[in-house]
């Protein structure tokens, strides 16, 4: 079944999916292509997707834990890092952080810090080229994004983002834009990474497996992405105990975190 994706609009967003999708007004930036979230839950058959998740995957979530998006910019998104699982408990009585991971529809731009360390000198001096490492990222490329990952994703990029069901962001900067920022949160949360270690061939989590798929059939709860962005665009969800062929999609399923908990 394809379910009905919801549109964002954000100040970053790209005016070309307004374009495809034939909406007026500010751009769109982020189209939530499968959420049990409360800020916006996909509906099946009339029913929350929090309702029947036993029926889809087997299992039952008071909220289905995987938020699944497009993502499109048409400038920098702001540098951020999300907290991990005990982080959100404890700080936000959120049920969990939010660990992510992109897959790229288009050639695009990403930044990382990769030393946490060098921000509170960014902040005073303004050196946020120095700071973070920018590099270009060509499209199929897959991206891991652990909680504690200071990151940002550049302008003219499309991925599919799949990751926990949180919306907690804590923003460092923002490319000179007067949004609010959240540097102590930050910084409590902030871990050292390496930049060639996060990407990867596929994504392989506790929490969520997410491939490329040409052409197969694929068994059992899925949520299938297609590559291909036109009108009709949406994701499509595989209930457990059926099987679908596939063909040129991104497939995504609950890591063994989820499905064990």
């Amino acid at each position: 079944m394809i379910v009905k994706p919801f549109f964002r609009r954000m100040v970053w967003g790209n005016p070309k999916l307004n374009e495809i999708f034939q909406l007026d007004g500010e751009p769109i930036g982020e189209i939530w292509l499968v959420s049990g979230h409360p800020l916006y839950t996909t509906e099946i058959a009339g029913k929350k997707i929090n309702e029947v998740s036993d029926t889809l995957c087997g299992k039952k979530f008071n909220r289905f834990p995987l938020l699944v998006k497009l993502i499109s910019s048409a400038s920098w998104l702001s540098v951020q890092v999300h907290p991990d699982d005990e982080y959100a408990r404890t700080v936000e009585n959120e049920p969990w952080g939010k660990n992510e991971a992109w897959y790229f529809l288009t050639d695009g731009v990403i930044a990382i810090c990769e030393d946490p360390s060098l921000i509170s000198t960014a902040m005073k001096e303004g050196n946020w080229n120095e700071v973070l490492k920018i590099e270009k990222v060509s499209a199929g490329t897959f991206v891991n994004i652990p909680a504690g990952t200071i990151h940002a994703l550049g302008p003219n990029s499309t991925v599919i983002e799949v990751q926990q069901s949180s919306d907690l962001t804590y923003r460092i900067y923002d490319w000179g834009r007067p949004r609010e920022t959240h540097i102590k949160k930050a910084l409590e949360v902030s871990k050292s990474v390496k930049f060639e270690d996060l990407i990867v061939n596929k994504i392989n989590t506790k929490y969520f497996e997410m491939r490329e798929v040409t052409r197969e059939i694929v068994d059992g709860f899925s949520i299938i992405v297609p590559k291909e962005i036109n009108k009709d665009f949406g994701a499509r969800i595989i209930s457990i105990g059926e099987k679908e062929e596939i063909e040129n999609s991104i497939l995504i399923k609950l890591g063994e975190f989820f499905l064990n908990s």
